[in-house]
């Protein structure tokens, strides 16, 4: 019993009992990119945090990411504030609660794989690349075509974007273009994403990327002044 936990106190003091098991995963980037899906809705497809409006996730390392999510899914708020994400746990900590081991480092793989991590890839070459695309399509979007294709989503989020009209849908106004965008192509991808998936993947599933542009691009008008334009 004693030469155990002499056994112990040394792999203890050599660290090899602290170092977490989870940043020696290899993970799987294919099965990552599969569970980022949900991610996508905030964080954006391209990992570029909607123009600010969320954490950017481009240039994190495997490890760093991976570090992170576990933080989130098992509550250890120290951790999180010493790298000033101790604000975010209220919104990240119920979406990371069910990560499993093997889904936080397929998703830290991913991420660092395909956003220019330290796993290395080109993906910060792809991730600077696509916004400025999406963001050039959203800008040459038809906002009266788009002002059409919103009659249908005005019976849930109401007519100026209010919300709460039906089955107590989101406010839309005051959405950016780009963070639409990546929403309505989620839920089109058939992904579930919440408690409003149920409506919203039926009436995305038949949306073209131009309609999905046009209607981003009308959204983001709304509750501006006239002549203001959404880009």
């Amino acid at each position: 019993m004693k030469q155990m936990r002499r056994s112990l106190i040394a792999l203890a003091a050599s660290g090899a009992l602290a170092a977490p098991m989870l940043a020696h995963a290899a993970g799987d980037v294919a099965a990552g990119k599969e569970k980022y899906a949900s991610c996508a809705a905030c964080h954006g497809a391209d990992g570029g945090g909607q123009g600010g409006a969320f954490p950017k996730l481009s240039g994190l390392g495997q490890d760093e990411v991976a570090k992170k999510l576990a933080a989130y899914r098992d509550g250890d708020q120290d951790y999180l504030k010493s790298v000033g994400l101790g604000g975010r746990y209220g919104t990240m900590a119920p979406n990371a609660s069910g990560l499993s081991d093997d889904d936080v480092a397929d998703l830290a793989a991913y991420i660092a794989d395909e956003f220019g991590g330290g796993a290395g890839g080109n993906g910060g070459e792809q991730a600077a690349a696509k916004p400025a695309a999406e963001s050039g399509a959203i800008a040459k979007a038809d906002v009266e075509r788009g002002q059409a294709l919103y009659s249908s989503c005005a019976i849930c989020h109401g007519e100026q974007g209010e919300g709460g009209h039906l089955m107590n849908a989101p406010k839309l106004k005051g959405l950016p273009a780009s963070q639409v965008a990546s929403l309505l192509k989620v839920y089109r991808k058939g992904t579930e994403m919440g408690q409003y998936s149920y409506a919203m993947i039926p009436q995305a599933t038949h949306l073209s990327d131009a309609d999905i542009n046009n209607l981003a691009a009308y959204v983001a008008t709304i509750g501006e002044p006239e002549g203001d334009s959404a880009e």
